[in-house]
């Protein structure tokens, strides 16, 4: 379908006549960059063509046949794939393009003030800032060492989780773990034996838990997991990714060079539309149940 050494460009635009001025417009230039458009004339059209296929930016009409003003750039600016939205529109209303831009546009196109270079250099520019905007929220999410989640990254996932759960009346279950002994295995072996051990967990965890899990390491040795659309019932049973996972860390440390086994605490907390609680009473309570099996363990040593 596409061109990968050209710019893909998805076009949300009705407008014959409009269409074609683009298509001339984005014909190389002086930086002999080629872009690749594909066109469709409704929001059911573009959104579906974004579910399908791979985009690098979005010119995007407010007024089509299937939705109208804002609403259209908050509906494809929200989709998924999170492709970088530039507004062209016939519109030449500034607080419009004050908004669309504070909601997440990466420029506001008036048709008619644009020439063929100002329309490229713009999808340019959108291009590139998109891509630093995704790698700072990026860093400013999640772990440099594991990869997963940050607090921060947590925190925010989390209480949209919670808000999907009272919405959908379903459970929500949270485990939190503790890397038992960290201080110890980096005196002893060093601290990159203890990112070793840091970055196993985090693998295993990818491994045995779901995709549509939160997974975070939000302390030194602290990780947690919220498992969306589960009984709190769930979180107390034996056949549960819980399970598999030590079942995977205990290979790991069947075969490990390490010097060392891995071994986790865990708690639990359960969330149910009919007894709300915040992430943080959550936290707390998965917290206090993890001590106490870290307590459990130590009173057989």
């Amino acid at each position: 379908m596409f061109d990968y050494d050209a710019i893909r460009i998805l076009l949300a635009e009705d407008n014959p006549g409009d269409v074609r001025l683009l298509e001339e417009y984005l014909k190389a230039g002086e930086s002999g960059i080629p872009f690749h458009l594909c066109q469709t004339g409704t929001l059911a059209g573009a959104l579906e063509l974004l579910d399908n296929a791979d985009f690098e930016v979005v010119l995007l009409d407010l007024s089509l046949p299937d939705s109208q003003g804002m609403e259209t750039f908050f509906r494809v600016n929200g989709h998924p794939s999170e492709v970088p939205v530039i507004v062209f529109s016939g519109l030449c209303d500034e607080q419009v393009a004050i908004e669309a831009v504070r909601g997440g546009a990466q420029d506001y196109l008036v048709k008619g003030s644009v020439d063929g270079p100002l329309l490229r250099r713009s999808i340019q520019y959108a291009i590139e800032r998109h891509r630093l905007q995704t790698i700072l929220r990026r860093f400013a999410l999640t772990d440099p060492l594991t990869g997963l989640f940050n607090r921060r990254g947590f925190m925010l996932l989390a209480e949209q989780q919670l808000a999907l759960a009272n919405r959908n009346k379903k459970g929500v279950c949270l485990l939190f773990g503790d890397l038992d002994g960290l201080k110890e295995i980096n005196d002893q072996f060093g601290h990159s034996a203890g990112d070793e051990a840091l970055n196993v967990t985090a693998k295993i965890l990818k491994k045995t838990f779901r995709l549509t899990d939160v997974i975070a390491r939000i302390g030194g040795d602290e990780f947690v997991i919220l498992a969306p659309g589960l009984s709190p019932e769930y979180c107390g049973q034996v056949n549960n990714p819980l399970s598999r996972f030590r079942n995977e860390l205990h290979a790991y440390n069947q075969n490990s060079d390490l010097g060392f086994d891995i071994v986790l605490s865990f708690g639990t907390a359960g969330y149910a539309p009919e007894a709300p609680c915040t992430i943080e009473e959550l936290l707390e309570q998965a917290d206090a149940r993890m001590y106490g099996e870290k307590g459990r363990k130590m009173s057989r040593t």
